[in-house]
């Protein structure tokens, strides 16, 4: 019975070496995947925090742009065509802009629903003027105003709601874009006049409010091409508000439908 013995000895030490074995080589396993899992997660944070890196970059150089921009159309107040993502941006904070027959002058006349406005009366220099129902007191709007061949009109914005007129030379609360003898454009504020230099009128013109950054301004709406900003403060509620001269009797045109040209 002896040898029995000793094979079952050798067996029992074959099983434990082999156990051992499989303990030394799981662990290894173990500690190989753990490592690799390490190595993984150290590479995936490396490589989120250069992401990171470059993402704030590219913003900041991005925000430097865009504020070199902005600091150029302010100061030389000239044309300057407006990339297709800025105008969809402006375009989408189309408002309806419907006039208000009781604050329109005698002797303007407003459409049924609100949409035109035409001279009616006899021919002066007064420029008789509407307002929008819609005042503004904070926000970004944009509007679009077809004046086609008229060669006298104003638009802008008013604080005065209850004035039927816009005086010859506008003070406070004013901030205005006019046309007279079909081809001498004025920008009108507070600040005062600045004569516009373009080479041809539009007949589309796009009006854009940016209340709290006391912003108003004008777009050719058919090419896309800046024209002027009134810059100021705006206190309080605001109207859009329009003439159509007192020399002809062509209307203004509010466009309902706003197209990304």
């Amino acid at each position: 019975m002896a040898p029995l013995r000793q094979s079952e000895d050798s067996f029992e030490v074959g099983f434990y070496v082999a156990l051992a074995a499989v303990v030394v080589i799981s662990v290894a396993v173990i500690l190989w995947c753990i490592c690799c899992k390490d190595r993984d997660t150290k590479r995936l944070i490396r490589e989120k925090e250069d992401l990171q890196k470059n993402y704030e970059t590219f913003k900041m150089q991005k925000e430097n742009v865009e504020a070199d921009c902005d600091e150029l159309r302010r100061k030389t107040n000239t044309c300057g065509y407006v990339l297709e993502r800025e105008w969809k941006t402006m375009t989408e904070a189309c408002v309806n802009v419907t006039l208000d027959p009781d604050t329109a002058s005698p002797s303007l006349r407003v459409s049924e629903y609100g949409s035109q406005v035409r001279f009616t009366g006899e021919r002066s220099a007064e420029w008789p003027s509407v307002l929008g129902r819609e005042g503004f007191t904070s926000g970004m709007h944009y509007w679009e105003v077809e004046v086609g061949e008229k060669g006298y009109w104003v638009l802008g914005v008013s604080t005065h709601p209850h004035e039927k007129s816009i005086p010859e030379k506008p003070g406070e609360g004013y901030w205005l874009v006019r046309l007279a003898q079909g081809k001498i454009c004025t920008a009108v504020s507070q600040s005062g006049d600045q004569i516009l230099k373009l080479e041809k009128i539009c007949k589309v013109w796009g009006v854009y409010l940016d209340h709290e950054g006391g912003r108003l301004s004008f777009y050719n709406a058919e090419t896309r091409f800046h024209i002027h900003t009134l810059e100021g403060s705006f206190p309080g509620q605001v109207y859009p508000i329009f003439s159509p001269g007192s020399h002809d009797k062509g209307p203004l045109i509010i466009n309902a439908t706003v197209k990304n040209v």
